[in-house]
């Protein structure tokens, strides 16, 4: 209820003018359709007695117009709330998603994401228009029907009593039944989506390696879940909705049984009893929407739960306390006893499962080295930078990667661990220091745009001259050669370019934009020896005066670093320059040795 409450409060409330208004119609439409069964008594009785029942048969006529017209007002006004109360619930989803950790995306999967954004908002959008004209109107048809039947003959309502308690009670029990249903479909709905989208992103890996079998194996058996859960629910629904049909049968043939006999006793009129049968008629329809209210309800109850797990997730970042970074100088990044470790286990969103539901573990949405383990952490590492260029070496899985998140801060370092210009990092504002920090991730992500805008990422106009600087910097000027040029849309992750043309699209952007650090994840991973030294030159060039780490593998563009960190699971085990580090032996020396002789058989 508390969720509810908070959602009235958040979102619902102002659009109460328009609820007001819609109850307002739902009286009009359920006093109007209450009025009908007299007409119709009217009517009969005037035909029994040989009158003339044209004024009747008017007035039922208006009388159906007249409800028809409130009816679809009161719709309006309440459908329309709630299709407004949807767009500001996903836009504040989206602006809050774009606003939370990594850690976040590290406990949930994508398709998770996307389901409550789409299944779930639509159930909520369900809960609040059509649910709230459901309720409303559910209520009035109940109380003015019952309310008219006790008012023209108690002994014909009660009789009709029986199986319409009997419904209630069926109801009740399919309720319960259903509630657990809808959480559990919802979440396996999730899991499907994060299936599609995972496939979809790795076609190419599917096809190469012959494995459609297997994925569409995998697709079937979360399938076959999710149509198992929707069976049993269609299930209940194929027996409420007759049990609820059959009681109107039922209380039709009460009502020939016992009110025929007072008819034919001269105690009942013909019209009374016609216009309890129609009477009957309108609370049957009440009932079964109140089924579908109540379905209504449960989807839409869950699915605020799991929408307001997204929105409440923490951001979990720092109040920021200085001032942040100004350009104008290299700035002083200094790192002292550094100890990072992944969490073990990823506590994930809590799904809105229904007390006693399964629920799923969502760890393995996990990469690896985000679950723990030896050799993905960092211990104590300690270095200085300023105005230099600061070379990281080590093995794969010796940390390089996950210093630099940090020193992006990607992920938040440990207090007063990170430092620029003496400032802990964690007490500078985030999105000022995003802007003074260029990172180069391993992996580059480039956006379904053109190569202009993906260079000039974020910038307002395009500096042409700088773009140039830039692309030719990044030795990007293949590029030029596709179809359109630069104004190329490159497709969605950049998939119609090179694992090479992606690298360097995004070296270009980090030199299209200003910085005061400058980090650099093994971008040059994926380029030919030539391309490896135009690169080279280019970014020594560029870091003159600068602050700027540089992650690699290739000894070749750490050479001329001004210093070298040597990693190895997680630990700082070696530092000094190029000739230092190949002067005494170490992993560095060792690489060092196979790329020569690797470049010689070449």
């Amino acid at each position: 209820m508390r969720r509810l409450l908070r959602f009235w409060r958040e979102y619902a409330r102002r659009y109460r003018r328009y609820y007001l208004l819609g109850v307002i119609a739902l009286i009009a439409t359920n006093v109007l359709t209450v009025a009908i069964p007299s007409f119709v008594q009217h009517a009969v009785d005037a035909l029994a007695e040989g009158s003339d029942a044209m004024g009747w048969v008017w007035a039922l006529a208006i009388t159906g117009l007249g409800v028809m017209g409130v009816r679809t007002l009161s719709r309006t006004l309440f459908f329309n709330p709630g299709r407004t109360v949807e767009f500001r619930v996903k836009v504040g989803m989206f602006e809050h998603l774009l606003e939370l950790p990594k850690l976040f995306y590290d406990r949930l999967t994508v398709g998770d994401i996307i389901s409550r954004g789409t299944n779930d908002a639509n159930a909520m959008r369900a809960l609040i228009g059509y649910g709230t004209l459901q309720l409303f109107n559910v209520a009035l048809t109940l109380t003015l029907t019952l309310g008219r039947m006790i008012q023209l003959d108690w002994a014909l309502t009660l009789i009709c009593l029986p199986p319409l308690i009997l419904a209630a009670l069926i109801m009740r029990h399919a309720v319960l039944s259903m509630f657990g249903l809808f959480g559990q479909a919802q979440a396996q709905l999730s899991r499907l989506s994060a299936r599609i989208l995972e496939s979809y992103h790795g076609v190419g890996v599917v096809q190469a390696y012959g494995a459609e079998a297997g994925v569409l194996a995998r697709f079937d058996e979360e399938n076959d879940q999710l149509y198992a859960l929707s069976e049993r629910l269609l299930w209940i629904r194929a027996w409420l909705l007759p049990v609820v049909g059959g009681v109107g049968q039922a209380c039709v043939v009460l009502l020939l049984y016992f009110g025929g006999a007072r008819v034919i006793a001269g105690e009942l009129s013909v019209g009374l009893l016609t216009a309890f049968i129609v009477y009957i008629q309108i609370l049957v329809p009440g009932l079964t929407s109140l089924g579908f209210l109540i379905g209504a309800a449960q989807r839409g109850y869950i699915g605020l739960g799991r929408i307001y797990e997204v929105l409440d997730a923490p951001l979990e970042r720092p109040e920021a306390e200085a001032a942040a970074p100004q350009g104008g100088g290299a700035p002083r990044l200094e790192v002292e006893d550094l100890h990072f470790s992944y969490p073990a286990r990823a506590a994930g969103v809590k799904s809105a499962h229904p007390e006693g539901s399964p629920q799923r573990d969502t760890s393995d949405a996990l990469p690896a080295q985000d679950r723990g383990g030896e050799g993905f952490g960092l211990k104590g590492l300690r270095f200085k930078a300023e105005g230099q260029v600061l070379g990281i070496f080590g093995l794969t899985g010796a940390g390089k990667s996950t210093l630099l998140d940090l020193l992006a801060r990607v992920y938040d370092p440990p207090p007063n661990t990170v430092r620029l210009n003496g400032v802990d990092v964690r007490a500078l504002p985030l999105n000022d220091y995003w802007r003074a920090v260029a990172y180069v991730p391993q992996s580059a992500f480039l956006f379904s745009q053109s190569a202009r805008a993906n260079i000039a990422l974020g910038a307002d106009e395009i500096d042409e001259a700088r773009l140039a600087a830039a692309i030719e910097d990044a030795a990007l000027e293949d590029l030029e050669g596709l179809s359109e040029g630069l104004d190329t849309i490159i497709g969605e992750r950049g998939v119609t370019l090179s694992g090479g043309q992606r690298q360097r699209a995004a070296l270009a952007r980090a030199y299209y934009r200003d910085f005061d650090l400058l980090l650099l994840d093994d971008v040059m991973s994926a380029v030919d020896t030539h391309t490896e030294r135009r690169l080279i030159e280019a970014l020594y060039r560029r870091a003159k005066g600068q602050t700027v780490v540089l992650v690699s593998h290739r000894i070749s563009a750490l050479a001329e670093a001004d210093h070298i960190i040597v990693l190895h699971e997680g630990a700082q085990i070696d530092e000094g320059s190029h000739a230092a580090l190949i002067s005494r032996e170490g992993p560095y020396r060792e690489a060092w040795r196979l790329q020569r002789l690797s470049q010689a058989l070449g």
